[in-house]
């Protein structure tokens, strides 16, 4: 079962636009300097895929992927597939069904692209991971295999992709985080099971940023852990906010978002932890958010929110 515990929610103030395909945003280019400034909170832009996409509506989806052309992809936990929109949240096409063949799920969890033209989503049940072209057409299935003292895949559930184009993978059944070389090959594993500065408890999202920092939704420990590029673990943050973080991202300007899912929030961290803004654990009804799963950040600035127990996507635009 899992734990609950209650912590502050800071005021945000909320624009709610109902018509999911045509949300308004102040356009941007994320990663200019207006993007390095302080976040003073999160306003609701948008809520997407609520209603039918392609077969069928959203079912518990986890993970979320976004291309420099705006397209989203969504791994639909529920239905054994992934989606993909347009960048207003208009349904393009679909590939899965339940099973172990080519462009076939058993649980895929979260997703990671590669600069738009590849997909590499994690296909939990089926201890692989699946790469796809931005089109969504199957390229490879990679399975991971055992080498010394590491057997293999247990569960794997999270994805990241670090500069140099290496692959990690968090592992929540060795409570380990998996980096795969560019040549798409076991390289070495860290974490481990414990609550100790660099052990894990069931990681789920992971995130890598510009400096190859790598950061882990340590869900069970109730924070987010921070390693190197070489596995050295580095530092905390969000113990005494957060509870059951299932996935993270980076802002250019340092300040780490977190969904935040036993809260049934989304939490904006300072580079060094500190609170800066919590949205949704108060919230009800259409603004409100259930089990909130993974975000990543859109070409514009606008960030993009899983809401799984609610089957939708929740866009928010960044107040700086």
């Amino acid at each position: 079962m899992r734990k609950s515990r209650k912590s502050s929610l800071l005021p945000i103030a909320l624009l709610v636009c109902l018509a999911c395909s045509s949300y308004g945003l102040k356009k941007t280019d994320y990663g200019r300097s207006a993007d390095s400034q302080p976040v003073s909170g999160l306003r609701l832009a948008a809520i997407m895929a609520e209603g039918k996409l392609g077969s069928s509506a959203l079912n518990r989806p986890t993970g979320i992927a976004v291309d420099f052309q705006g397209n989203i992809f969504i791994s639909d936990t529920g239905n054994d597939r992934v989606v993909k929109c347009d960048e207003k949240g208009r349904f393009v096409d679909e590939i899965g069904g339940f099973g172990s063949g080519m462009g076939e799920f058993n649980r895929p969890t979260y997703i990671a692209s590669d600069n738009g033209l590849n997909l590499y989503v994690v296909d939990a049940q089926n201890k692989r991971i699946q790469r796809l072209d931005r089109n969504l057409n199957f390229i490879s299935a990679i399975e991971i295999q055992g080498d010394g003292d590491f057997a293999g895949l247990g569960l794997p559930e999270g994805i990241a992709l670090t500069p140099s184009g290496e692959i990690v993978v968090s592992d929540i059944e060795g409570d380990l985080l998996v980096q795969l070389s560019g040549f798409l090959e076991y390289k070495t594993t860290y974490g481990g099971f414990g609550e100790m500065e660099g052990e894990l408890r069931d990681p789920l999202g992971v995130f890598v940023d510009r400096n190859g920092d790598l950061y882990v939704a340590d869900s069970r420990n109730d924070r987010v852990a921070v390693f190197d590029q070489f596995g050295n673990f580095l530092r905390s943050l969000g113990e005494k906010v957060l509870n059951d973080p299932a996935g993270v991202t980076v802002g250019r300007d340092g300040s780490v978002y977190v969904a935040n899912t036993d809260d049934n929030s989304l939490v904006v961290l300072g580079p060094q932890g500190d609170l800066i803004a919590e949205y949704g654990k108060s919230e009800q009804g259409m603004m409100g958010l259930s089990q909130p799963t993974d975000l990543e950040f859109g070409p514009q600035g606008e960030l993009f929110l899983v809401d799984s127990g609610n089957h939708r996507i929740v866009v928010f635009e960044v107040m700086r």
